[in-house]
């Protein structure tokens, strides 16, 4: 695996070479490991602005003509930040005032560097995404968010399955997909086929949104049933 370069570039090449990982877990993982030093720097000079996004779309979730759903306003609900990196979003989470903030990644370096923010209550590493993960109860949260994992070379669209499994219903989950894994993957006919078999509804979809430099995102809020 080649080294990072330093430089003006290194920011773009390293996100460039994270979408060639081919969704293989040990791969991300070793990749994240060796990245999680300038993550930060390499994302910020990119203008990573999806975490702030993100943090921001939460609250201004409403209800929908299903059911109750959870008050996303309340600081108090139980979130899970799916794939939370070295935890931007959680620090923008509790830059909004929410309180009871779990986090988990592949990578225990990327877990580390999230530790230090001071914004989750609990932490976990070895977390994959594609897969049933022991650490997690069923229906243990109020929201799911997850954002910049749904991206060229990470996990497939079946990956809402566990978010979905974790998240209780009149639960909301809440994810990002940059647009170019959009455009390549069947990311939407995966959700439609979810909404068929009684497992979530689509709220609200924000097509083309705030991402990164060059590149925006669609940010899609499901409600779990």
């Amino acid at each position: 695996m080649k080294r990072f370069q330093k430089g003006k570039s290194s920011g773009f090449d390293a996100i460039k070479d994270a979408h060639q990982l081919s969704g293989d877990p040990e791969k991300i993982q070793m990749y994240y490991d060796k990245w999680a030093g300038d993550y930060d720097r390499d994302v910020l000079n990119e203008d990573y602005i999806a975490p702030n996004y993100i943090a921001y779309y939460l609250q201004t979730i409403t209800g929908d003509q299903v059911g109750e759903i959870v008050n996303t306003r309340d600081r108090h609900i139980k979130i899970l930040d799916a794939g939370c990196g070295t935890g931007l979003v959680g620090l923008a989470l509790k830059e909004k005032g929410y309180k009871n903030i779990d986090g988990c990644d592949l990578s225990e370096r990327m877990i580390d560097r999230a530790k230090e923010r001071g914004a989750y209550n609990n932490l976990e590493s070895g977390i994959d995404l594609t897969r049933e993960n022991e650490a997690y109860d069923q229906n243990q949260y109020d929201a799911t968010v997850c954002c910049g994992v749904f991206t060229l070379g990470h996990v497939p669209p079946t990956a809402l399955l566990e978010l979905i499994r974790v998240t209780t219903p009149g639960g909301v989950i809440l994810v990002s997909t940059r647009k170019s894994y959009s455009d390549s993957v069947d990311f939407e006919e995966v959700c439609q086929r979810y909404e068929r078999e009684g497992k979530v509804k689509l709220m609200s979809a924000v097509r083309d949104g705030p991402y990164i430099r060059g590149e925006g995102a669609h940010y899609w809020v499901f409600h779990v049933l």
